[in-house]
């Protein structure tokens, strides 16, 4: 991993770290908007300025992160202490006046909202951000109060079913959660993964608002807009129960209001989308290895245990760094899916040279890497090569079998080698180089 700076056009790369953390999130409810941060011990003579962006990279050059230096200051002559957050920090530093919106375009909105403060005095300046196209054709129709820039992309995102993005990336991602899940195999997980629990949540109840231009009655409720123009709120409930509570629970409701966004048209798909996550009460951590293939936002399938596989989003890792890229995950919203049992059996004639054994997702299409096997019997020692590349097929539920046929390609007996079946051979200088 290494930290790139920047002064004007030019930059400079800091290899030697320690102590580097990364934790990034998502928060896929839309209760709040996460400021994510890294930081290090850079070791180096250099001053390193605020103010500025800091870049992660890992050693292929991907980038983690681009997130904007807010402390920088020398430990001792050789090192500095370097933390760098996400840019919606800096949307924190922006106030939005009050503005009712109706039927505004989406893009409208972000470009408005989208925003920060530059450092000097006054001066508010765009930041880049990406709006997914399926939102492309949305519209904003309620009221926002005076709030800061932050503020208001969390109402946005939240009427939208949204979440952002701020990592592996060098923007502000808006985007929609995925229900299409990955597999993450049993050897890229340190066992045991920790399954937990929460209340029952028996119902997801929202206020949403309508609201109408004109002079307010003694009993009205109303808000006003940095204009002064006054608008008479009508506010209106609905309740979504919880069907699969057990019988005699306490009552335990998740209730939003106050989000002036929220109307009408948008109402029944905020619950639903409250309802995904707080009506399922699973959820699983667990380390895997990671090099930056998965990330918050994520929907995953991992193996709970030897029998169970488990499906839920990554809202949150914890990065450790070595030779590879160690995680440990939250996911949320986890339940349990139907799998299938695989055993992959590899024959030589009949006889049975090796056998694995997998768990996955029910209907799952797989494609495994045959290996070749190296073993001794009867006098000889076999390296054995499969007639398939991949053994394939799609799993059924309960148990599957699959008989992968595998040929001799070395022969080696008392001291001879006898070549049979081998994708290329070289020799120099008396040795033979197989491939």
């Amino acid at each position: 991993m290494y930290i790139r700076t920047y002064s004007g056009e030019d930059h400079e790369d800091y290899t030697a770290l320690s102590g580097l953390s990364f934790a990034p999130s998502a928060d896929l409810v839309g209760a709040s908007l996460p400021i994510n941060e890294f930081q290090a011990h850079v070791h180096t003579e250099d001053d390193i300025a605020t103010g500025q962006y800091a870049e992660l990279y890992d050693d292929r050059d991907n980038l983690w992160a681009r997130y904007w230096i807010t402390y920088a200051e020398h430990e001792n002559a050789q090192t500095v202490l370097l933390k760098a957050q996400s840019v919606i920090g800096l949307m924190d530093r922006v106030k939005l006046d009050a503005v009712y919106y109706e039927d505004e375009p989406i893009a409208d909105v972000l470009d408005e909202v989208c925003v920060c403060n530059s450092g000097a005095v006054g001066l508010v300046m765009p930041l880049d951000y990406s709006l997914d196209s399926s939102f492309s054709s949305a519209t904003v129709t309620g009221f926002c109060p005076e709030q800061t820039a932050r503020e208001r992309l969390l109402w946005v995102c939240f009427t939208l079913g949204a979440y952002v993005r701020t990592f592996f990336n060098d923007e502000i991602e808006i985007l929609p959660i995925d229900d299409v899940s990955e597999l993450i195999p049993m050897e890229d997980t340190y066992w045991k993964p920790a399954v937990n629990y929460t209340d029952w949540v028996t119902a997801v109840q929202a206020k949403y608002y309508s609201f109408t231009a004109g002079t307010p009655q003694t009993t009205d409720k109303y808000v006003t807009d940095a204009q002064g123009v006054n608008y008479i709120v009508t506010e209106s409930d609905i309740l979504l129960q919880n069907p699969y509570v057990p019988s005699g629970t306490p009552e335990n409701m998740v209730t939003v209001e106050g989000v002036y966004l929220l109307n009408e048209d948008n109402v029944d798909g905020v619950l639903s989308h409250l309802a995904q996550w707080y009506f399922m009460r699973m959820s699983v951590d667990l380390d895997i290895i990671n090099n930056a293939e998965h990330m918050p936002g994520d929907r995953v399938v991992v193996c709970a245990d030897d029998e169970t596989l488990v499906s839920g989003f990554m809202d949150s890792l914890d990065f450790s760094f070595g030779v590879q890229a160690k995680s440990r995950v939250h996911l949320t919203a986890a339940e349990n899916i139907n799998s299938g049992n695989l055993t992959v059996i590899y024959l030589w004639d009949t006889i049975q040279i090796g056998m694995r054994h997998y768990l996955f997702p029910g209907n799952y299409s797989y494609a495994i890497t045959n290996p070749y096997i190296d073993m001794e019997m009867n006098g000889h020692r076999y390296v054995f090569r499969p007639v398939n590349e991949k053994a394939m097929g799609r799993i059924a539920a309960g148990d599957n079998t699959d008989e992968q046929i595998c040929v001799v390609a070395l022969d080696l007996c008392d001291g001879t080698l006898e070549i049979i079946s081998v994708d290329a051979a070289t020799a120099s200088e008396g040795v033979v180089t197989i491939a």
